[in-house]
């Protein structure tokens, strides 16, 4: 601490975003430092100078003069767990964040090496992310049941389809394997950036074929929240998106399908689910799939369960301990330990 060379009289919080998924993870951070009279503001410009900034993109460089890395997703780089960071290396960074045991479990067999070293230490201080429920549990609710009625849901149970990736008309698979259900069907997209064309084409396309489809059916705003959407959930279907691990906040089951195509590569690839935890089907046994997994939802959550003390620590507090690291930093006294 006594080698941080920033004035943190001037205490300026920049909190620098590549799309809006990166701008929901920092938004809770942003709140809190607003709430104390921090000033605070959002960036898409990585070259753009900051006093302090925080940064969450994959392969994010820091051009801040005191420096924040969290993580993009829960599963980041999930196809070379545990060696994250010889993928995308944190040590340019003065401060690393980690979400909970698992990550910093990782950590641990990789902090030998240099790219996995941030200047000042690493913290286990949760996923700000997650406040979005935890913080104040009564208000989201609210807000939860609101978009309930406003969506005006025809059955009890629903099932919500979130991919990382939309391609080879997953979304149709879905829709077309599970339309005869009893059940309600959401489809919920990632907010992509404008740099990835061919995916927003791939959306539309797909939203287009399912938008009066059947009442059953409902589309969801991109830029809405997957911590809303998983309010109305009881069943999430994912191919490797991290929303298989942010359902676990809600109590929400989740089902990756595990033939479905990742087109990161080519030819394109399976999934990659590294957790046992996460239940998985082929494509032809997905309707089945759902029904039992809705029919044993008490058995399901108790996975939930399991995964959430996983992956999770400071479940609802999580931004409030970022800024009070800063504050202790200020005050010269930090206040929460390192991981060792």
């Amino acid at each position: 601490k006594n080698t941080l060379e920033i004035d943190m009289d001037r205490y300026k919080i920049t909190l620098f975003i590549t799309d809006n998924c990166e701008r929901q993870s920092l938004e809770p951070i942003a709140e809190e430092a607003s709430a104390r009279g921090i000033p605070v503001r959002f960036s898409d410009d990585a070259n753009e100078p900051a006093d302090i900034g925080f940064y969450c993109a994959h392969l994010a460089r820091p051009n801040a003069r005191l420096s924040f890395i969290m993580l993009h997703d829960m599963a980041q780089a999930h196809n070379v767990w545990p060696n994250f960071w010889m993928q995308e290396p944190w040590n340019a960074f003065d401060f690393g964040i980690l979400p909970g045991p698992l990550w910093s479990g990782m950590w641990e067999k990789s902090k030998h090496m240099r790219y996995a070293q941030p200047k000042f230490g690493m913290y286990e201080l949760g996923w700000p992310k997650a406040d979005l429920i935890y913080k104040d549990i009564s208000s989201h609710q609210a807000e939860v049941n609101a978009f309930r009625k406003k969506l005006n849901l025809k059955y009890y149970h629903t099932v919500t389809y979130a991919p990382s990736w939309e391609n080879h008309g997953k979304q149709s698979d879905f829709v077309r394997s599970l339309l005869e259900l009893p059940v309600n069907l959401l489809l919920k997209q990632a907010p992509w950036s404008k740099a990835y064309p061919w995916v927003l084409e791939n959306i539309q396309r797909e939203n287009s074929l399912h938008q009066n489809i059947s009442d059953k059916v409902k589309i969801i705003d991109p830029e809405i929240s997957i911590m809303r959407v998983l309010g109305l959930t009881d069943l999430l279907v994912s191919d490797e998106s991290s929303v298989l691990y942010e359902a676990c906040l809600a109590d929400v089951p989740s089902l990756a399908v595990d033939d479905w195509p990742i087109p990161d590569t080519n030819p394109p690839r399976l999934p990659s689910i590294p957790l046992n935890e996460i239940a998985r089907t082929p494509l032809s046994g997905l309707s089945s799939t759902v029904l039992k997994m809705l029919q044993n939802s008490e058995a399901e959550k108790q996975k939930c369960a399991k995964i959430k003390d996983l992956l999770y620590s400071n479940l609802g507090s999580s931004s409030l301990k970022v800024i009070n690291f800063l504050d202790g930093i200020h005050n010269n006294n930090i206040i929460y330990q390192p991981l060792k």
